[in-house]
């Protein structure tokens, strides 16, 4: 599995962006609950990138396709409990 360059990249100019509308709305005086969902979403953003770059890392040390499918399902498990 080679690294989704692409896809890591949108998922960072999403978090880019969240972090930035936390700065403005923090400067605006915006309401504690608004912001929190903004640096929730950025968190998202950031912990789904660093799920697929370890997805990737693991899948590399993995020779068959179906070990790799298992590490991902294994992988995948372990970070919704993050």
């Amino acid at each position: 599995m080679a690294l989704e360059l692409d896809a890591i990249h949108t998922r960072l100019v999403k978090a880019q962006g969240q972090i930035g509308a936390v700065d403005r709305m923090i400067a605006a005086g915006d309401s504690p609950e608004r912001i929190l969902v903004q640096i929730n979403a950025a968190k998202a953003a950031l912990h789904k990138v660093a799920q697929m770059v370890t997805e990737d890392a693991v899948s590399s040390y993995m020779r068959t396709e179906e070990e790799k499918a298992e590490a991902k399902v294994i992988l995948e498990r372990f970070s919704s409990l993050l």
